[in-house]
């Protein structure tokens, strides 16, 4: 029982649940006998109210939330191709697709119905998807995630359901008006077509004991899983039975039971015959309906809402009527004892692990679990009882020529005795992409995404496994057959793949990175043996083993057959032990003897071998077994290698069948060449930011010979720059490449430009010692070597910097000894104006002996003013003199504040 209730927090209503068939890993040590097995291994997914979505794995007794959507789910399946993915169908008409393990969002479909979705049908192989409301039903493709049809009512009828069979080949729909289509899932032609009136709406007529509006109908229709009954209840308590391969109604069943009410929702259990019908006011019942027979009833204080059969027909979850944040599951080989159900499974094993009851000491029930076997463990456990076995399928291959394309992987992991090392898997999946595939997809430009996604995992797993797969260019060629085998089951592909690498590529890698020379020799004198005359002809014209042997087997002749001829080669070398493929290899040199014979240039011999030929896979195999039978013990290819030895469940093996030193070189390399690649990005960025900051500096000096008065706040900026830049250049200065010397020096040189320009400007006099130095610099620099050139430039721009600072600091005193000069000058000449009011000499000076001072009082502005002009007169003479220095005429010819300052002088009387 799962409840939704927290503590301190009110109930939530539980709206839908789902099984999934995909089987749960996990087991527990049973060590206590007698116990009554049932299979209980399989998921639970519940989606509530409020858009919980939880997952339960009941093996391992617990259960994890997948996702909080926030809007409620109206009803969620298990995507029966990829077992590990839930879509959900959520309030607002949109439909989510998640990845239980990982919790994460895959695909989010628009919401495109009209109204409520209530039923969704997932196609048991293809990625095809239909979900139905009220108003139509939409089909969707699960591999692009579109929308490819849309089916609505004829007229103004709604939708009822729509559903896959449950071999997939039919699509069935039921419609308001009591009708019933069967279209074909392939070409969507009509296959048969009930119509019956009596089959419409009879509710209305009957009293119901609940208001209908509010229940939701969760099925109209159910179809056996053999594909031969049909069952239809319409929205009343009849259930009418068909006959699809007659296409006859079989019965038509009244419930008593049922009477004043609809049947909510009927399914099979599993494989069998038996019916499970939920009235609208929650009681369950169970019907035989082929025999149309009565079995049992549910009983129980709880009214049921909604039900869920497992995969295996064992348990019945229901959602609680009265009490909607239960679920309850129930064990249906309990309820129908006289009734067994047959398990659902092609090979007449179930691949669950087990679940068995047992009697504690206070009476009390507990559960404990098997260790679960592999799936050819489990088929090889009951070799009697099963529908095929090794024996058989080698009988069928060579019967039929090839395993069919649809039970292919499934058999393939059964001859390969896949170890199923789940943990081992996903270790190596959460290791993420391997760094020399993370250019895989530039490398090797794939339309499909998937298939880029799919071949990158794989890729990367194997380097993670073994270090010698991390540069093997044919390693992409030799692993995308299998990727497109098990398209939708990579955990199988990646255990394919290291299967066939350990057993059919055997000593492969023992002369890395040379081809297997011992193969080889081995293949040559097989070939040497059963058609002299052809390797005689390959040694006439020097075409060596490496061209006619190892271009085909490093690929496994995925490039040299169409995808059915190669499909059935491995069906033939999965089916024989190892050696099978040199034999193979012989007999396909010798089937084309005749065009290689007449072939004499050794570019045709390569265009040959790496183009896919045209040829009867029949004849070739045929060839091939016979030359296996003909060849002596002497040059039995498994004498040579090893058997077939299958990986052990638990932990995959350790790979290390190369010259380590070799590998651990180049991985070393590998890692290097990363780092200095990362080195040479960062200095190639080290260098545009010096080239962009010389850049800076040329735009800054155009604008300092335009603006001479901005020249103190660039240079200001500029030593603030440089300042901050000089830790970071004597950090990186060991580590300059010649490129960054030379931009070094070309911005010395601009900035020597620079410093030569502001001198001229500011102190001509100096320009003679500037080029001296200069020319100094350029002597020592010939003179030198390359690495005392480099610490004479370095010791030089530190002795520039030193200079510049000095002179910065002698401009600054020189301006603030002309201030106080100039602060000086002006106290010393009011004092001698002072001076001069109080003195006699000072009318002397200024009224002539024949100037008549007025006695009248306004002349006395007139006398000042007369003063002023001479004080004015006197300053700007003065300001024309020239200086008697450089520095003075450079320091003294402004202020302060910058503006210009005057001179007075007075003239005395001798």
């Amino acid at each position: 029982m799962f409840n939704s209730q927290q503590q301190g927090k009110r109930q939530i209503a539980i709206n839908c649940c789902s099984f999934s068939s995909d089987i749960s890993s996990a087991f527990v040590p049973l060590d206590i006998k007698e116990v009554v097995k049932v299979n209980y291994g399989f998921l639970m997914a519940v989606g509530d109210q409020r858009g919980n979505i939880y997952c339960m794995e009941f093996i391992k007794n617990k259960f994890w939330i997948v996702s909080r959507t926030g809007v409620a789910i109206t009803t969620l399946e298990f995507n029966k191709s990829k077992k590990r993915e839930l879509i959900v169908a959520l309030a607002d008409y949109s439909i989510h697709c998640y990845n239980i393990d990982t919790c994460q969002l895959i695909a989010k479909l628009p919401a495109i119905h009209q109204d409520k979705i209530t039923i969704l049908s997932i196609h048991p192989t293809k990625s095809l998807l239909l979900s139905t409301s009220v108003t139509e039903a939409i089909l969707w493709n699960t591999e692009t995630w579109e929308r490819k049809r849309i089916l609505e009512g004829p007229g103004m009828n709604n939708v009822q359901h729509v559903e896959f069979s449950a071999d997939g080949t039919m699509i069935c729909a039921a419609f308001e008006d009591a009708s019933v289509y069967f279209w074909t899932v392939d070409t969507f032609s009509l296959i048969w077509k009930i119509t019956l009136s009596k089959l419409g709406d009879t509710t209305s007529e009957t009293s119901l004991d609940v208001n209908t509006e509010s229940i939701i109908r969760n099925s109209y229709f159910a179809l056996s899983n053999n594909g031969e009954l049909f069952v239809y209840t319409g929205t009343s308590s009849t259930v009418y039975v068909w006959n699809l391969f007659e296409k006859r109604l079989l019965h038509e069943i009244i419930i008593p039971a049922f009477e004043s009410k609809f049947i909510q929702q009927v399914s099979f259990i599993s494989s069998s015959n038996i019916l499970v019908l939920l009235s609208n006011v929650g009681e369950i019942m169970f019907v035989d309906a082929f025999n149309a027979k009565f079995i049992s009833q549910l009983r129980s204080k709880y009214r049921y809402s909604r039900f869920s059969i497992s995969p295996d027909g064992r348990c019945l979850s229901t959602l609680s009527l009265t009490d909607k944040s239960l679920v309850n599951i129930v064990r249906l080989d309990e309820v129908l004892d006289d009734f067994p159900i047959p398990e659902k499974d092609i090979i007449g094993e179930s691949q669950t692990p087990v679940i068995s009851k047992i009697q504690v000491g206070d009476g009390k029930e507990a559960t404990v679990v098997e260790k679960p076997k592999t799936f050819y463990e489990l088929i090889e456990s009951k070799q009697e009882s099963t529908w095929f076995n090794r024996t058989k399928l080698r009988r069928f291959l060579h019967h039929y020529g090839s395993y069919p394309d649809h039970y292919r992987p499934l058999i393939w992991r059964f001859l390969l005795k896949l170890p199923e090392n789940r943990g081992g898997y996903e270790s190596l999946l959460n290791q993420g992409t391997h760094p020399s595939f993370k250019n895989f997809r530039k490398k090797y430009p794939l339309k499909s995404d998937r298939a880029a996604k799919s071949m990158e995992r794989i890729l990367s797993c194997l380097a993670f496994w073994s270090p010698i797969f991390e540069d093997l260019d044919y390693l992409p060629s030799l692993v995308f057959p299998f990727v497109k085998l098990f398209w939708n089951d990579l955990f199988s592909c990646l255990e394919t793949v290291m299967t066939i690498l350990m057993n059919w590529c055997q000593k492969w890698w023992e002369y890395y990175p040379n081809p297997p020379l011992e193969i080889l020799e081995m293949c040559t004198q097989l070939l040497a043996y059963h058609d002299p005359d052809l390797l005689g002809h390959f040694e006439e014209h020097k075409i060596t083993s490496q061209i006619y042997i190892w271009i085909l087997i490093q690929t496994l002749f995925s490039e040299s057959f169409s995808k059915s001829d190669w499909l059935t080669i491995w069906d033939h070398m999965v089916s024989n032990d190892p050696s099978f493929i040199y034999y193979f290899l012989v007999g396909y040199l010798i089937h084309f003897r005749k065009v290689l014979m007449r072939t004499t240039h050794t570019k045709d011999f390569y265009y040959f071998f790496q183009r896919r030929q045209a040829t009867n896979i029949s004849t070739l195999l045929l060839k091939v077994y016979e030359i296996k039978l003909k060849t002596p013990t002497e040059l039995d290819v498994s004498s040579f290698i090893s058997s077939f030895k299958p990986m052990e469940h638990g932990e995959y093996p350790i790979f290390n069948q190369y010259p380590q030193f070799i590998v651990n070189y180049q991985t070393r390399m590998k890692d290097k060449i990363r780092q200095e690649e990362q080195e040479y990005l960062r200095k190639r960025q080290l260098a545009a930011e010096l080239s962009r900051l010389t850049e800076e500096l040329r735009h800054e000096k155009k604008q300092w010979e335009s603006s001479d008065w901005k020249m103190n706040e660039m240079i200001e900026k500029w030593w603030s720059q440089m300042t901050a830049q000089q830790e970071e250049r004597e950090k990186l200065k060991a580590e300059m490449n010649f490129m960054e010397q030379e931009n070094k020096v070309d911005a010395m040189t601009q900035i020597s430009a620079a410093r030569k320009s502001f001198m001229e400007h500011q102190q001509r006099s100096n320009l003679q010692s500037v080029k001296n130095i200069e020319r100094s610099i350029g002597q020592q620099s010939r003179s030198e070597s390359r690495q005392q050139d480099l610490k004479s430039q370095d010791g030089l721009f530190d002795g520039l910097e030193t200079e510049w600072a000095k002179r910065r600091e002698e401009m600054i005193q020189t301006r603030k000894d002309l201030s106080d000069l100039q602060t000086q000058r002006l106290e010393s000449l009011i004092s001698n104006v002072e001076q001069l009011k109080t003195d006699d000499t000072y009318e002397k000076v200024l009224f002539p002996p024949n100037y008549q001072k007025s006695e009248d009082s306004d002349n006395e502005p007139s006398f000042q003013k007369d003063l002023g002009i001479i004080y004015d007169s006197n300053i700007r003479q003065d300001s024309f003199l020239p200086s008697q220095s450089p520095v003075s005429n450079m320091t003294t010819n402004r202020s302060l504040n910058g503006s210009p300052t005057r001179s007075v002088t007075f003239a005395t009387e001798k």
